[in-house]
């Protein structure tokens, strides 16, 4: 993944990045797994038979509150592919994807995370098929690169909140066209907080903007060779793929 031309397009004003004169070779992996099943967080797995860890791909997830006392709770994370129906029942819940959504229908034979809505009191909306969430990725070692590719976001709301615990500007996502696909990367790696969907849509007031989220592809950071030199902290590129267009955000701590 070549992304240091942009930086020529992006430095109006020199901001002390330091002088790249070479890189370590390194290729992207995906980082999500290629079963469907409820991924491992905080919260027990409905069904302990279908519970997917992320440990082996070198990071964790923790489900957060929605929005404090506004209505929804931790939701759940899910693994899925459109092209199977699945159901997980467990304490009291029943979770059902089928081959099509109320709202929200990714490709067929592409494994998306798929977040699960619950309401403070427990209920899931739309049966479980409102996919908003919040949620905070810890990786075990800091990643060079890693990019998120947001599936459907039609309404303000989606994005990412926080990088390696600090907040960050401009890292939400513009409203969409039905069934688009955007897109960010960022660099310098240790955690970040991202939210999916908007439970309190006023585009969509009875249902709420659901998002999916995939494409989550690291490059672990390497020690540089001789002779480079990066000083890049948060950089931050979103775009929409399709128009492909990207709107450049640096940041520089």
């Amino acid at each position: 993944m070549h992304k240091f031309h942009f930086l020529a397009a992006m430095m109006g004003t020199t901001l002390g990045l330091g002088v790249i004169t070479s890189a370590p070779a390194a290729h992207a992996v995906s980082l999500i797994p290629t079963q469907e099943g409820e991924i491992k967080t905080n919260l027990a797995c409905l069904d302990p038979t279908k519970c997917l860890s992320t440990t082996s791909l070198g990071y964790t997830v923790t489900s957060l509150d929605y929005d404090g006392a506004g209505g929804y709770g931790a939701s759940r994370l899910f693994v899925d592919d459109r092209a199977t129906s699945n159901t997980y029942q467990g304490q009291g819940l029943k979770v059902s994807f089928g081959t099509k959504d109320a709202g929200t229908n990714t490709g067929i034979n592409e494994y998306w995370l798929r977040p699960v809505a619950i309401t403070e009191s427990g209920k899931l909306p739309e049966n479980g098929q409102l996919e908003v969430g919040r949620f905070l990725f810890e990786f075990t070692n800091v990643m060079s690169e890693v990019t998120l590719d947001f599936f459907d976001v039609e309404d303000i709301g989606t994005g990412v909140l926080l990088i390696n615990g600090k907040s960050v500007n401009n890292l939400m996502l513009q409203a969409g066209k039905n069934n688009n696909i955007q897109a960010l990367t960022f660099y310098d790696v240790k955690s970040f907080e991202v939210q999916l969907g908007n439970g309190h849509s006023q585009k969509f007031p009875k249902y709420g903007d659901g998002v999916n989220l995939s494409g989550i592809e690291g490059i672990p950071k390497a020690v540089p060779e001789a002779g480079t030199t990066f000083g890049l902290s948060a950089l931050a590129i979103a775009g929409m793929f399709g128009l492909r267009q990207r709107k450049k955000i640096l940041s520089v701590s």
